[in-house]
């Protein structure tokens, strides 16, 4: 069955391409008024003991060397509008079948035209492809951490007022040959920075994917996905302190059986006033897991487009599905640029008959009779940030993963090892 989102999107599109032509229309012509180009190269080098933890672990080590191009270019041609675009060339050493191929690795990230104050309002209207980042990355993140990263196709209205922003956005994650088995993915999210050093958000995100590609839990069937997700943000600092808050819940049907879950975040932390700045920080994540996965519902939590990288541990091993993340962290800032830290997790499902899920949300290993317990294991991160001449950015790290109970019996049990080193230089 088509959706609204997905009947309304591209006459939406239409509208809201039509009012920026206006707009522009009535605004001076002639050349660009402001022109600036810049880009980033970006290397980054990664090594671990085991490749990957499936139900049939892969053993042997593994590194790779990748290699992240953007060249992007604004042009201001006429007051408040802006036009911008960002090429990106992305691959891996070894990717292709030799130095002489030409695979095509490279690709338009990011390319949309702002028309600011639209019609004399505080309102600005975003169309095209671009990055979307919101809160703390949990659930709407462009990944920067991947050697490609995320961007979405579609439009974006803020209306800005005096304290707080509100965006609409519309966007198209993937596109089919008919509307009506188009992926769409839209949101409602609101900021509120009335009192200084603290934010309030909340929103009101939506998926409504027609291609039939989500599988019942007990009929052979297949099904579309149409889910919401309401959820509220907090985060601040008052004095050395820092807090943040969120909490979601989902709801909808995914291939005719119902969505019900739900997911939380708290994190707090005491910066001292010492040399090295020194923090000490934690941080409790949960998010609902199936009770069940015989019963036709789905009860576990689904984080969208997260930055699980940066949250539930480097090694990607965990996320915020169905599970509990505990994180204890200490960093300092042992020189101007530098910071240095060390940071504990502690991973266990919240139900032991669903899966274990690992950044990219995919099931590493699963008991459907819930005998291998909870326990998933321990990871510890030591990680630094420095620059070169200020310009170059340096990001290196060690992590090894002590692997439990579910992981010895479902996935091999063994711990893994990882390294990296990440250079970055923005121009």
């Amino acid at each position: 069955m088509r959706t609204p989102a997905e009947g309304t999107l591209r006459a939406v599109l239409a509208a809201a391409v039509s009012a920026a032509l206006a707009a522009g229309a009535s605004a001076e012509g002639g050349p660009a008024k402001e022109l600036s180009f810049g880009g980033q190269l970006r290397s980054q080098y990664e090594a671990t003991n085991l490749e990957a933890y499936t139900s049939v672990p892969t053993r042997r080590g593994k590194d790779s060397l990748s290699l992240r191009t953007r060249l992007w270019m604004q042009a201001k041609p006429a007051a408040g509008m802006t036009a911008y675009i960002q090429l990106q060339d992305s691959r891996v050493a070894g990717q292709e079948t030799s130095v002489a191929a030409n695979d095509n690795l490279t690709d338009l990230h990011q390319g949309h035209l702002t028309v600011a104050d639209l019609f004399g309002r505080p309102v600005d209207l975003t169309v095209g492809r671009m990055e979307l980042k919101y809160g703390d990355q949990r659930l709407i993140s462009p990944l920067d951490w991947s050697v490609v990263g995320r961007s979405w196709d579609g439009l974006l209205l803020r209306v800005r007022l005096p304290s707080s922003t509100v965006d609409a956005f519309l966007t198209n994650v993937k596109e089919a040959s008919s509307a009506r088995r188009d992926q769409n993915f839209w949101g409602l999210y609101g900021s509120c920075r009335a009192v200084a050093d603290h934010e309030l958000d909340a929103y009101l995100l939506g998926r409504d994917f027609g291609n039939e590609g989500q599988v019942s839990e007990v009929r052979a069937d297949k099904g579309n996905l149409s889910d919401r997700t309401l959820g509220a943000r907090a985060k601040g600092k008052a004095g050395a302190a820092d807090y943040s808050a969120e909490a979601a819940w989902q709801f909808g049907r995914k291939a005719g059986m119902p969505v019900r879950a739900w997911a939380g975040a708290l994190t707090g932390g005491w910066t001292f006033d010492a040399r090295w700045k020194p923090r000490l920080g934690a941080e409790y994540d949960y998010a609902s897991g199936d009770t069940n996965p015989a019963d036709d519902k789905v009860q576990t939590f689904d984080p969208l487009f997260p930055f699980g990288h940066a949250l539930q541990g480097y090694q990607d091993a965990f996320s915020w599905k169905n599970g509990h993340a505990l994180k204890l962290s200490v960093s300092g800032t042992p020189a101007p640029g530098t910071t240095l830290a060390l940071d504990y997790h502690y991973f266990r499902t919240a139900q032991a008959k669903d899966a274990w899920y690992n950044a990219g949300m995919a099931a590493i290993a699963r008991d459907n009779a819930g005998l291998s317990g909870n326990e998933v294991g321990h990871e510890l991160d030591l990680h630094m940030r420095t620059q070169v001449r200020g310009a170059l950015k340096l990001w290196f790290g060690v992590s090894r993963f002590f692997a439990s109970s579910f992981v010895r019996a479902k996935a091999g049990g063994k711990a893994r090892d990882w390294a990296f080193l990440q250079a970055t230089l923005d121009f």
